[in-house]
């Protein structure tokens, strides 16, 4: 498992699979009026950045590397500010890419939002070439060529890594509620996600959006204690990426490490495995997430409202 360090508080999540999850503390929520989606306000949601480490030893694109973190719901990383910066993983996953890239003098984020450094080197990019940015060091931000090869001089001499994070939300409304304020509904019979969509409409719902941490712990103890049963997210992989019912940029805890080309289906359920605890053997447990087949029919509609 590759460990996090650093001055900052880093709240380690889970490291399954080449994931490793994390956050960072947050300051108070802005206001609604006040509400800025490039702020410099961070969160502590433990499944806001993830590092996903390429497994050979060869070139990986940063194109290819966005879509890695397109495959987890996430983008790459745009470092908005020393503290995101600081907060870089230690040296076992160096370098690994973020959000940014110079084309020609024009530096540009994959979310709009502005960057911690406003050019990227071009130091390690052939002359004209387009820079896209990695994290090489501490504190640092260099230019590679978008294909992944560095210097062979250079040890490694190809990027190993990259940083995702969830995109920021597009509205106050999407930083999440409190569960306890959210009514959720279980349908009584399991169903397709089409006719789960269905089913959340007549209720003047939508499938849930998890959307914070908190949101997933709170679906755990119901899944323990109320329910036991597998239900349907609301997402759906469309090209190359996850999309939510409401429009909000959900948070996904993969089962099995990372989900990569979602192969088993386009939408997500939950996925629930027995309890191991002595004290209630008969429970199940909210295990994660995986791609599962839009057609499966024995998924139960969670709805939220």
């Amino acid at each position: 498992m590759a460990r996090i360090g650093h001055a900052l508080a880093l709240s380690l999540l889970v490291a399954s699979g080449c994931d490793v999850v994390f956050g960072l503390e947050r300051e108070p929520p802005p206001e609604l009026a006040d509400y800025d989606r490039c702020g410099a306000f961070l969160y502590n949601e433990p499944l806001r950045y993830a590092v996903v480490t390429h497994d050979t030893a060869a070139a990986w694109s940063w194109d290819d590397a966005r879509l890695a973190c397109h495959y987890r719901g996430m983008d790459l990383a745009v470092l908005n500010d020393t503290r995101e910066l600081g907060m870089a993983p230690e040296e076992a996953v160096w370098p690994f890419w973020i959000g940014q890239r110079m084309i020609g003098s024009t530096s540009e984020t994959v979310d709009g939002c502005p960057a911690v450094t406003t050019a990227v080197s071009a130091r390690y990019v052939a002359a004209d070439a387009t820079a896209c940015a990695m994290v090489g060091a501490p504190l640092e931000v260099d230019g590679a060529s978008c294909d992944g090869a560095l210097p062979p001089d250079m040890e490694p001499s190809f990027v190993t890594s990259a940083l995702c994070e969830t995109p920021r939300p597009e509205s106050i409304d999407c930083l999440g509620q409190d569960p306890l304020d959210v009514s959720y509904i279980l349908s009584d019979a399991p169903m397709t996600f089409a006719a789960a969509k269905q089913f959340c409409a007549a209720k003047d719902a939508h499938l849930v959006v998890v959307e914070t941490q908190a949101e997933w712990r709170f679906l755990a103890k119901q899944t323990t204690e109320a329910w036991s049963k597998p239900f349907w997210l609301g997402s759906q992989f469309t090209q190359s990426k996850w999309e939510t019912v409401n429009g909000c940029a959900g948070t996904y805890s993969w089962t099995g490490g990372t989900p990569g080309v979602p192969a088993n289906g386009s939408c997500v359920a939950a996925q629930l495995r027995a309890s191991t605890d002595e004290d209630a053997p008969a429970s199940m447990v909210l295990d994660g997430v995986a791609p599962t087949p839009c057609t499966e029919d024995l998924i139960y509609a969670l709805c939220e409202r």
